[in-house]
């Protein structure tokens, strides 16, 4: 079973009225060890695809702009209040498909991609447009769920995938069903802890010469867990 962006606008306006306090609550904090790997610069523009209820919005840096992008007006609306009520004038906020979103090629420098790849229609494609919209040097962050390796646990997440795909995300995507669409490489990848459900994969264009000083600069923090199998 797949995903579809008409279903999953309105499972999402439901979810948007307890996410924080359930689904939220859980990965909070994997968000923000996430979005610490952008390593943006004064001055970049990043983007947030899948923004929800705007809770990263008040631990970005306040001298880079952001652009927080979201299908649901349930989610996004949530992230609004957060906007205002914190002030937070470096945050632009846009309802778009992921599928179609509506930038210029090469328009940011980094982005950031939380628990969003599982819940759209095309993952693949969603990587390969994200590409298309980072800068030379840029990273992509994903923060998802992923396919077991392990035959046994992977078994179940296909098994019950139809259960989830009904309640708004997808349990047997593999990373490397994600990458094909495009030439980004994976720079590195790790869990916070070893029996983490959710991992980060930081993702890079090649750039001949540069590899080696990009992972060597911003390799996992030494308390998280590489991930070896999947």
């Amino acid at each position: 079973m797949r995903m579809s962006e008409p279903i999953t606008d309105k499972l999402y306006d439901l979810w948007s009225l307890f996410y924080d306090h359930t689904f939220g609550a859980l990965v909070r904090n994997r968000q923000f060890e996430a979005a610490q790997h952008l390593r943006p610069r004064a001055g970049d523009r990043v983007l947030d695809i899948g923004v929800g209820t705007g809770m990263m919005l008040e631990h970005y840096p306040r001298n880079i702009q952001v652009v927080g992008m979201d299908l649901s007006w349930g989610m996004l609306s949530k992230a609004l209040e957060k906007k205002r009520k914190l002030g937070l004038d470096h945050v632009q906020l846009v309802r778009a498909d992921a599928m179609l979103p509506p930038f210029e090629p090469a328009s940011f420098d980094h982005i950031l991609i939380c628990h969003t790849i599982t819940v759209v229609s095309d993952p693949a494609r969603l990587i390969a447009w994200a590409s298309t919209l980072l800068k030379p040097g840029g990273r992509i962050v994903l923060l998802n769920h992923f396919q077991s390796t392990n035959p046994l646990i992977g078994w179940f997440e296909r098994t019950f995938n139809p259960i989830f795909v009904k309640i708004g995300w997808r349990s047997d995507l593999a990373l490397e069903e994600v990458l094909t669409q495009t030439d980004l490489r994976v720079a590195y990848r790790f869990k916070l802890r070893l029996l983490d459900l959710w991992q980060i994969v930081v993702l890079s264009h090649p750039t001949p010469g540069s590899a080696t000083a990009s992972v060597a600069s911003h390799a996992p923090p030494q308390h998280a867990m590489p991930v070896w199998n999947g």
